[in-house]
């Protein structure tokens, strides 16, 4: 049977902490705000490019959760939201289309399709591609 006491959205730790339904304390708060702060940004520049945008919190967190914090491409240290499909391409802000990205990385990737990406290897961009697909039908499957 499954846990049903709600979980932290930054660790995933079982929440204890009387003051939030989203974070097991103040320093996962912290971090949730400032996430927060980077979706509404994000959320403003596609609304300036008059592209979808519609990525919620807990999305992003259990994205980030799943890369364990780090670059989807290189595992190194988080910077940045990554839009898959660029902005400028046609991409949209929402959980089938971001993930997190060091700024090498995601200058390395630059406003590129996925398929003419050259300075990362074609498995990572595949194996990030083929998770977005899953977090699509995941949406798709509870809303």
């Amino acid at each position: 049977m499954a846990d049903a006491r709600q979980r932290c959205w930054v660790c995933n730790a079982v929440i204890t902490w009387g003051l939030s339904d989203t974070a097991c304390g103040e320093r996962c708060r912290g971090v949730l705000y400032a996430e927060s702060y980077r979706i509404a940004r994000h959320k403003e520049e596609s609304y300036r490019q008059n592209r979808p945008w519609n990525l919620h919190l807990r999305e992003w967190a259990e994205t980030l959760r799943h890369y364990n914090w780090c670059c989807a491409y290189c595992k190194g240290r988080f910077e940045s939201i990554d839009h898959f499909t660029p902005v400028s391409q046609g991409g949209a802000t929402w959980v089938g289309n971001v993930v997190p990205a060091c700024i090498a990385c995601q200058m390395a990737k630059g406003g590129q399709l996925p398929q003419e990406v050259t300075t990362i290897q074609q498995d990572v961009i595949a194996r990030i591609a083929r998770y977005l697909e899953r977090r699509v039908k995941e949406r798709r499957g509870t809303r």
